[in-house]
């Protein structure tokens, strides 16, 4: 069954409201996006897309746009600071390889592809369009007294979503009490060709982390995070002799760290994720802390499986209700162990070494927990046909 093609407005010119507006366009959707800000709210750093996410961008068409000069992920480590090796102490590798691909590309050209492909299907962006409420009968309203009514309200409007606070949906918004200060760097030509330089590695001294990503040929995505009541650690600008004598191997990237990165606390967010003809997509419905790299990809799926469910549909409130049985559960397991992986930094070292090293040696195990949402593939054409055939919303891997 099929809806005949109808309208949806969403609240938020991010990731989760770009992927949703472009999921809808390419199906027939009279799709509009609101952003407030004046421009696409670019932050300058990378974000992390890993096989789930990738293939979400390759059924809307964009995933060359967005990865053409990105670097795929060839190997991801952990490494303890404190260990004999002048580089730390590896207690945590994997490989990737060309079935299971991870990029972190410019979360710029994320959003411009996203956009430019918007626009391309027929939809649009309103720029200083400020959503501030929705009715469950589909009509968004504006901070400048306007309205707009349509078959679908998509509410993506970032982690204090005044939407899904004036409908009464939240269920919980919990403080990871972690500090995460993140930015870009210039990388090195000599860094392209060395194992360390090439290499995805979360380097670890007690419960501080130093997390680098390579990007593309230029640049490299660099994050530091440190717990709840770490003065020093939580300082913004960073105080760059505190992290080099924590990581003196990697002065080359603590030197290069800029003053202005961005700073944040992170958070799990829980939702009723839809009330009437209304939706809640990304931050809005499972804000998440970005330990699994997961907030973009889960982001991505919910959209893309919205449109699908909607699409497919007798009536829009059937196909969200079907889209809430596809996700939800499965995205709620995802906040889950990006939240209990994050507390790993607050066991003495040994015992969280030890915990990351059976992690490690249990393939299962790791399957089923820092590998779950990577390995999830909601486009696969089968998992409609099974679903509608059995009705049993279980998240299936692929």
């Amino acid at each position: 069954m099929s809806t005949t093609s109808g309208t949806v407005e969403i609240a938020g010119g991010g990731i989760a409201g770009l992927t949703t507006g472009l999921a809808f366009a390419r199906k027939g959707w009279r799709v509009c996006v609101h952003e407030q800000d004046d421009d696409l709210r670019i932050l300058g750093d990378g974000i992390h897309i890993w096989e789930n996410g990738l293939r979400v961008l390759d059924a809307l068409g964009v995933l060359h746009a967005v990865t053409g000069d990105a670097l795929p992920a060839w190997r991801c480590e952990r490494r303890n600071a404190s260990g004999s090796d002048p580089n730390g102490e590896v207690f945590g590798r994997s490989r990737l390889g060309p079935c299971f691909r991870l990029y972190v590309p410019l979360r710029e050209r994320l959003l411009t592809a996203l956009y430019d492909a918007l626009i391309a299907a027929g939809g649009r962006v309103e720029f200083n369009s400020r959503a501030v409420a929705a009715d469950p009968s589909g009509v968004l309203h504006f901070a400048d007294g306007g309205q707009a009514r349509a078959d679908l309200v998509v509410a993506a409007d970032g982690i204090n979503s005044p939407i899904r606070g004036g409908l009464g949906l939240l269920r919980e918004r919990r403080a990871v009490n972690q500090f995460g200060y993140r930015a870009m760097i210039r990388r090195e030509p000599d860094e392209l060709r060395s194992e360390i330089g090439r290499t995805h590695c979360e380097h670890w001294d007690g419960s501080r982390r130093l997390l680098y990503a390579p990007c593309d040929e230029s640049f490299a995505c660099v994050q530091l995070i440190s717990v709840a009541g770490d003065d020093v650690a939580n300082q913004v600008p960073i105080d760059r002799e505190f992290w080099h004598a924590l990581f003196p191997h990697l002065g080359w990237i603590i030197e290069r760290l800029p003053d202005d990165g961005r700073g944040d606390w992170f958070e799990v967010v829980r939702a009723r994720w839809s009330t009437g003809n209304v939706a809640l997509v990304g931050d809005a419905a499972s804000g998440q802390p970005p330990f699994l790299g997961q907030g973009g990809g889960c982001a991505m799926m919910s959209g893309f499986v919205l449109a699908e469910a909607v699409d497919r549909a007798a009536d829009v409130e059937f196909g969200i209700a079907d889209w809430r049985r596809r996700q939800r559960r499965f995205t709620e397991w995802v906040q889950r162990v990006a939240y209990w992986y994050g507390q790993l930094a607050l066991l003495p070292p040994r015992l969280r070494l030890a915990a990351f090293r059976a992690i490690d040696r249990n393939d299962w195990l790791k399957a089923a927990t820092l590998l779950a949402a990577a390995r999830h593939d909601p486009t696969a054409p089968e998992r409609w046909r099974r679903l509608e055939e059995t009705q049993l919303p279980i998240p299936i891997f692929h």
